[in-house]
């Protein structure tokens, strides 16, 4: 039976903040597997506060309807607020296929045979976006779907992660912030990999 194993890593900037400004989402259902990652502009309490609002309106809304349409609707939640930048994919269990949209710089990837750049569309949840559009795609059974925000280095690529893409969904989460993490910023990480 198809399975998806994955793993979130979140690290606030170093020696600074306690509370982070990037959170993570991830929701089960029968058929499909939802992962969003979230950005609140900034860092410490006020950043994770953005962020938190963010995170609980995707987990109210993760099980239905156009991933485009969901970031529209995100867009006006956080009308006010300082701002964030968020991505989600929703992935069908049974056969690998997935659905993304993003706006502003949080890098979605496919690492494996044949590499994948998913790209988001510029703006700000909250102040200025763009039309969301809603991408398609299919994972294969040696890849890695890679979700991370800007705090990890955004070029790097498939052989950059030797010795890293044959280990678990944690080891790689693990092994990307700690080769490519930046120490001026929050930093996260989803992976998730799929096995049919």
């Amino acid at each position: 039976m198809p399975e998806i194993d994955y793993h979130t890593i979140i690290r606030p900037l170093l020696g600074l903040d306690e509370e982070c400004g990037d959170m993570a989402v991830i929701c089960r259902t029968a058929g499909c597997c939802f992962l969003g990652l979230v950005d609140g502009v900034g860092h410490g309490p006020k950043a994770h506060e953005v962020a938190r609002l963010a995170c609980e309106f995707l987990e109210s809304r993760h099980q239905g309807g156009d991933l485009a349409q969901v970031m529209l609707e995100l867009h006006e939640h956080l009308r006010g607020s300082r701002g964030a930048v968020a991505a989600c994919c929703r992935v069908a269990l049974e056969t690998g296929e997935f659905a993304y949209a993003g706006i502003g710089n949080i890098t979605v990837r496919v690492l494996g045979p044949t590499p994948l750049r998913l790209v988001p569309q510029d703006g700000l949840l909250g102040s200025t976006v763009r039309l969301p559009v809603t991408r398609h795609g299919r994972l294969g059974r040696r890849d890695a779907l890679v979700m991370h925000t800007d705090g990890i280095r955004e070029h790097f690529e498939t052989l950059d992660c030797v010795g890293l893409l044959q280990g678990t969904p944690e080891q790689l989460a693990v092994g990307i912030l700690e080769r490519f993490g930046k120490r001026d910023d929050d930093a996260s990480c989803i992976v998730a990999r799929w096995s049919p």
